[in-house]
């Protein structure tokens, strides 16, 4: 299998991760924001109910405690393209995956360039 063929191969692999990805993922995620909640008091650990209330006045407290206000709109806030349910959440992961596939090439290139 030469490079070329290779590389297209993985692309394609990646794009069917990225499609599928949001329909087997766990819909209880465990992640930094998920133990912080729980930290705070605002879910369970284990659970995937959130209690919105704490959540805002878990959030108001580090922010109090930190200083730290900075926040920013996301392109894609909570992974997904508002309005779209799940094939919103794929398509937002695969334009990701897109972008850091260019990125990466274009990286590729003028580094290889460079040398």
């Amino acid at each position: 299998m030469d490079t070329k063929n290779l590389l297209y191969f993985g692309v394609i692999i990646a794009l069917v991760i990225a499609v599928a990805a949001p329909f087997i993922a766990s819909s209880n995620p465990d992640g930094l924001e998920s133990a912080f909640f729980g930290i705070f008091g605002a879910k369970e650990i284990q659970g995937s109910e959130l209690d919105e209330d704490a959540a805002g006045a878990a959030e108001e407290q580090v922010q109090e405690i930190t200083g730290n206000t900075f926040s920013f709109a996301s392109p894609f806030p909570d992974y997904g393209i508002e309005g779209l349910e799940k094939a919103g959440e794929a398509l937002a992961i695969v334009i990701g995956t897109l972008l850091v596939l260019a990125v990466a090439l274009g990286l590729g290139r003028v580094l290889s360039r460079s040398e």
